[in-house]
């Protein structure tokens, strides 16, 4: 135990120094980052990772950038020392990812640090040895241009930080994380991850930006991915976002970069999660890999020790324009569900996906790209997806004068076709298990959720007359009265003005007895009294969990929707279906209902052939 009479010391340099390595170095992987960081800025084009002993025993980070002189090598890995920084204006204008000059002093400071380094303009290298932050040895040295830093013993001289490790294979993972991460952003630098002699990570130099990410999350995902090329008020927004099908349970797969540096940031989660409100179900994250390229001076990356973090001068712009670049690549495709065959397909070379998926280099016309299982075509604008009453050109009416009973089906047939897009044909056959419509498409069926797809109609249409503050009442012949709970009457006094904004107005009768003598005149809205109870019940312990308005206004919405539109097991007609879809042409994003489960799920005719062996 300290005694508290002690006087006030200085402490001594190398006390300071393990103090300060405890920042910067945190485990392992803080070693991999720095020593990766510090080769991408020599302008290296090939960067190999070797890890001994689950990165305790050896990492040696070797790289074909510049090198270091001998002068250079020899003040390098002292405290303070950097190549980036003359005075503090100049972080107003920094793009490389290291500045401080504290990485190499502070891995040294714990460890046995070696350097081997030899810029292009020298015959020989320099060898330098650093032991617990003590100078062993220096010499000249025969090596290959560039640089080769080893750090043996990670925290010998330290063994508490040995002691709050995680387990070896966790520490693993967080160093293959690090070499992920860059590896993806660097599509010009052949990365290599090794633990002993297994390859845990390898991405070839390339000049198609998706590579990366095929070659570390394979075809199949990739195939889901849609590039974002955004610019506006000086920011450019570049990489790649899913397809609302791919998705995952948490936002390790949210991939963000600024000026090429990978940073985690609440605000640009917040802001792509924006654009796939009702896309995606709850607790459901796209993939994303989002660059952003910004004036430096806009910007501050020197508010954590390990540069994870970044502040943005203008967050409200920066939200802003994030949400409109992921919502513009969405809005680029037509995002169906497809439903591939149950048989497991043979996949198609790499290189004919990035055909596909690249607008990066213009397609040869001779090219004859793979048809994904989402077919990928470019959505037409909201007026060229408006319903018509029309048949698809492959299904022109025919028949002969006088024939008025084949006239009279035929004309039906017309009445119920509905255009999604000049790719996207579907015809309602039928309603199935009183859930889900069966229709013919363009080219093979589809299956409609009636529910999700009706659900999708209200929600926009609710969202719609909200935001024009224009949802209009018609009174009720017959006024619903409910009873409440004493928690759901207390939740709806406290939270009766979000209930009178989106249109119900109800009013004290008495007791826990409310009384409802309107409803919004929206779509023929009905609601029961059952309705109404389940609504309050749903919301009443999600919405003091949202800290804004508008997200606790679109919960309800969101609800309203739900218990107002056509439920599973209600008889309903072809026709109905029909008008039920060209309403949903209409909308905005017809993909999902409003939590982000599938409206229509398609099912090509070639997948069915393949289900059926029609075709091998």
């Amino acid at each position: 135990m300290v005694s508290r009479n002690r006087s006030i010391i200085q402490l001594d340099k190398k006390t300071v120094n393990k103090i300060a390595a405890g920042e910067v170095v945190e485990r392992p992987s803080s070693v991999v980052k720095e020593l990766v960081e510090n080769a991408i800025d020599a302008q290296a084009t090939e960067i190999t990772i070797q890890i001994k002993g689950y990165g305790l025993e050896e990492i040696r980070v070797m790289d074909n950038g510049i090198g270091m002189s001998r002068e250079d090598a020899n003040i390098a890995w002292r405290e303070h020392t950097t190549s980036k920084l003359r005075t503090i204006d100049d972080l107003n204008s920094l793009f490389s990812l290291g500045f401080r000059g504290e990485a190499l002093a502070s891995i040294a400071s714990v460890s046995v640090l070696e350097i081997l380094t030899k810029p292009r303009s020298q015959s020989t290298g320099t060898f330098i040895r650093v032991k617990g932050g003590e100078l062993e040895k220096t010499e000249e040295r025969e090596c290959a241009p560039g640089t080769a830093i080893s750090v043996k013993n990670l925290f010998f001289n330290v063994p508490a930080r040995r002691k709050f490790l995680k387990s070896r294979t966790t520490e693993l993972g967080h160093i293959i994380d690090v070499a992920t991460r860059q590896a993806l952003i660097h599509p010009e630098i052949h990365f290599k991850l090794m633990h002993e002699a297994t390859i845990l990570l390898h991405s070839p130099k390339s000049d198609n930006p998706l590579d990366p990410f095929i070659e570390i999350f394979g075809v199949e995902d990739a195939k889901k991915m849609l590039p974002i090329n955004y610019s506006d008020e000086g920011l450019e927004i570049t990489g790649f976002t899913s397809f609302p099908e791919l998705s995952r349970s948490t936002r390790d797969f949210e991939f963000f970069y600024v000026n090429k540096r990978h940073v985690r940031s609440r605000l640009l989660s917040e802001a792509v999660e924006e654009a796939y409100k009702s896309l995606l179900m709850k607790h459901r994250y796209p993939v994303v890999l989002l660059n952003l390229a910004i004036d430096p001076s806009q910007i501050d990356v020197n508010i954590h020790p390990t540069k994870r973090e970044i502040r943005f001068d203008d967050t409200k712009k920066i939200f802003g324009l994030v949400t409109k670049a992921i919502s513009a690549a969405l809005s680029s495709k037509e995002l169906w569900r497809e439903m591939s065959a149950l048989k497991k397909r043979q996949e198609p070379a790499a290189s004919e996906v990035k055909q596909v998926l690249l607008p990066f280099t213009p397609l040869k016309e001779s090219a004859t790209p793979i048809k994904a299982p989402s077919e990928i075509t470019a959505v037409p604008s909201q007026s060229e997806r408006q319903s018509i009453h029309a048949p698809a050109p492959n299904l022109e009416l025919r028949f002969k004068p006088g024939d008025k009973q084949q006239q009279q089906q035929q004309l039906k047939t017309a009445s119920t076709m509905v255009k999604f897009s000049e790719t996207f044909w579907i015809k309602p056959l039928g309603q199935a298990l009183k859930l889900y419509a069966l229709c013919e498409t363009h080219a093979g069926i589809a299956i409609v959720d009636i529910h999700a797809a009706h659900e999708r109609i209200r929600y926009e249409e609710l969202l719609r007359r909200y935001k024009k503050a224009k949802i209009k009442q018609q009174e009720l012949l017959q006024p619903i009265t409910f009873s409440l709970t004493t928690e759901q009457a207390a939740f709806l006094q406290e939270y009766l003005d979000h209930f009178k904004a989106i249109g119900l107005l109800p009013e004290k009768f008495g007791g826990n007895t409310y009384i409802l003598r309107s409803l919004p005149v929206i779509m023929d809205l009905t609601l029961t009294e059952e309705d109404i109870t389940n609504l309050i019940e749903e919301v009443r312990l999600e919405i003091p969990k949202l800290s804004t308005l508008n997200a606790r206004i679109d919960l309800l919405l969101k609800t309203m929707a739900c218990h107002s539109a056509v439920r599973g097991g209600d008889a309903i007609t072809t026709e109905k279906i029909a008008e039920i879809l060209r309403l949903l042409s209409a909308c905005e994003k017809p993909y999902t209902c409003p939590h982000g489960r599938p409206t229509i799920i398609k099912i090509s005719e070639k997948a069915l052939e393949k289900e059926f062996s029609r075709i091998v």
